[in-house]
């Protein structure tokens, strides 16, 4: 959901861009959800909401009447290439539950809001300031990410190596090519990484 100045031909404007990621803000719900929540009744608040999101999206791939009304409501917000793929709002959803059932409490916390504070950033200043670097993504927005996860990460985590091990891999996740939506990677990649310092730290 995060691109930063990167494919030309992209065809989305910084205020498009703004557009997409005020919803994307808006998932800060879910981390939020997964820290207040008891895990048994945010678990299955999360099944149930990541089952209505591919359950929606996978009618909208395969009924094509569903297909042109969800178009006219989202049209704005879908890139060009999920027209025909899920969209970034569904690879979240299945990186939420995933991170809830396999990494720790705080861990699934930092990596979600990574996903959903520093992408943002990324993407924003990418847009606005950036100019392409490597892969094609800017260095002013690969730091922008880098600086609001290392923020975002110490009210949640409270270890310095885990925030800084944390914030580098969704740094890194957001910004290589890798064929796998960044909704997945960022979450996962900080996830796996967080997850086996702290087995290291407890160890």
């Amino acid at each position: 959901m995060c691109p930063q100045p990167a494919s030309a031909g992209d065809g989305f404007s910084l205020r498009r861009e703004l557009q997409r990621k005020s919803l994307h803000l808006a998932m800060i719900v879910i981390p939020a959800w997964v820290a207040l929540v008891p895990r048994r009744p945010a678990l299955l608040g999360l099944i149930v909401a990541t089952t209505l999101t591919v359950s929606v999206d996978l009618l909208r791939l395969s009924d094509r009447r569903f297909r042109r009304f969800f178009a006219r409501l989202f049209r704005s917000l879908i890139r060009p290439h999920e027209q025909a793929h899920l969209i970034g709002s569904t690879y979240y959803m299945i990186a939420a539950l995933l991170s809830v059932i396999v990494f720790d409490r705080s861990v699934a916390v930092a990596a979600l809001t990574f996903l959903v504070l520093g992408d943002a950033a990324a993407a924003i200043v990418g847009r606005r300031f950036g100019r392409p670097g490597l892969f094609g993504k800017s260095p002013q927005g690969s730091a922008a990410c880098l600086g609001v996860c290392l923020a975002a990460g110490w009210p949640i985590l409270h270890d310095p190596t885990l925030v800084v091990v944390g914030a580098l891999a969704a740094t890194i996740a957001e910004a290589l090519p890798v064929p796998m939506d960044d909704n997945m990677r960022v979450p996962v990649f900080s996830g796996l990484a967080m997850q086996l310092v702290l087995r290291l730290l407890q160890g």
